[in-house]
């Protein structure tokens, strides 16, 4: 019983954790970029909901950059820093409630309707800022 105030040795000291993302976030990408990609043709071509040209633009460049951020986490590779990511997450959230807002708003639904088309967009747009919020959590463990 010698050195009763040393610390004992541990096994994970030594090793470094890494990043390794699971298929299913691949498939999901792959199944929402060109639903994405048709979403931004038809605000463009159509514009439905009598959006300005400015703002059509800030969205293409808003949920690009979030593709980006997406892409980072499918497929493990540092894009900008933690940091950035952490300050688009509150951007993609505003963007996405003015969105619905304008939605809700310009299609002059019932109140019953726009309540259940809040709570079926809600927990999808949840989720999808979720993908920032991990990618921005992970970021440091990818190599």
């Amino acid at each position: 019983m010698q050195e009763l105030y040393r610390a004992p040795e541990s096994a994970l000291g030594n090793e470094s954790l890494i990043y390794k993302p699971s298929i299913l976030w691949k498939v999901l990408f792959f199944l929402l970029v060109p639903i994405e990609v048709i979403s931004q043709y038809e605000a463009f071509a159509y514009n439905e909901y009598n959006q300005s040209i400015w703002w059509l633009i800030a969205s293409l460049i808003i949920y690009t950059t979030y593709f980006v951020g997406f892409f980072g986490l499918a497929f493990a590779k540092k894009i900008g820093s933690a940091r950035f990511w952490a300050f688009f997450l509150p951007v993609i959230i505003a963007t996405d409630i003015y969105e619905l807002g304008t939605v809700i708003i310009t299609m002059n639904m019932a109140v019953l309707k726009n309540q259940m088309a809040v709570l079926m967009i809600t927990p999808l747009a949840l989720f999808l800022w979720f993908i920032i919020f991990r990618y921005r959590k992970v970021f440091r463990y990818i190599k």
